[in-house]
């Protein structure tokens, strides 16, 4: 399946159902309206299909990328997938897709399934990197980077660009690893915990609220030990999450 089929598939999804769940994002690149059941079954589909391996695939990977909002999503789940076999190739596309990335969806997957996994399969600075996006100007670029911290954390992956990860797997639950990388979250927590954008800051209490949920004394301890205090919304997040972990390991 190449980019132009999978476009097509993804159109014709659209065409049928006007209500598409795609139809509530906006970006630059178009959106054809898709429902993401729709998107994950043709992104499985696709990377069954064989033919995405890095880095011949890399142009028709660019090609889907640039394409409307969905196939961008393809685009990154098909990336997601390659990332075991050629991590470094796989994350240096991903960055170089950070400048086009104008939704929140498409931050979060870019972060999570591509940024995050593999920085850490190629055993590079996942903190360093996240560090280098920390003065980017477009806040879906820094919200990308604060989600790849969730990478380090045994959390199954979510959302439609994941589906050609787990037809790769051959599961439905997909994490990236058993327990929390220490360092990783506390250290990506320590950039953007004075980031006053609204989705950044959406983001990271996602991942703080996942860390507290898996390390409720770890990421206690990162709470305590911001200058200043963390903010407000921060605060509550990490705390709420602490204390439902707590109660259920009691």
């Amino acid at each position: 399946m190449n980019p132009e089929e999978i476009g097509q598939r993804l159109a014709d999804a659209a065409e049928t159902d006007r209500a598409g769940s795609g139809l509530h994002v906006r970006s630059i690149r178009g959106v054809r309206g898709s429902p993401h059941g729709v998107i994950a079954r043709v992104a499985a589909e696709a990377w069954k299909g064989g033919g995405w391996k890095l880095p011949r695939a890399e142009d028709a990977l660019n090609t889907l990328f640039g394409a409307a909002w969905e196939d961008g999503i393809v685009a990154i789940g098909l990336l997601a997938a390659s990332v075991p076999d050629r991590p470094h190739d796989a994350l240096e596309i991903a960055r170089g897709w950070l400048d086009r990335i104008d939704d929140s969806i498409s931050a979060d997957a870019v972060g999570w399934l591509v940024l995050g996994p593999s920085a850490l399969a190629s055993r590079q600075d996942l903190v360093g990197l996240a560090s280098k996006l920390r003065t980017m100007p477009r806040p879906e670029t820094r919200r990308a980077a604060v989600m790849a911290a969730m990478a380090s954390l045994p959390v199954p992956i979510e959302g439609p660009a994941g589906a050609p990860l787990r037809e790769r797997i051959g599961s439905k639950d997909v994490q990236f690893v058993e327990h929390v990388v220490p360092g990783v979250v506390g250290g990506i927590a320590d950039l953007f915990v004075r980031d006053e954008d609204p989705i950044v800051r959406k983001a990271l209490r996602r991942v703080l609220g996942a860390w507290a949920a898996e390390d409720a004394d770890g990421a206690t301890e990162w709470l305590e030990a911001v200058k200043g205090g963390a903010p407000r919304l921060l605060r509550d997040e990490v705390e709420k999450a602490a204390k439902k972990a707590r109660r259920r390991e009691a």
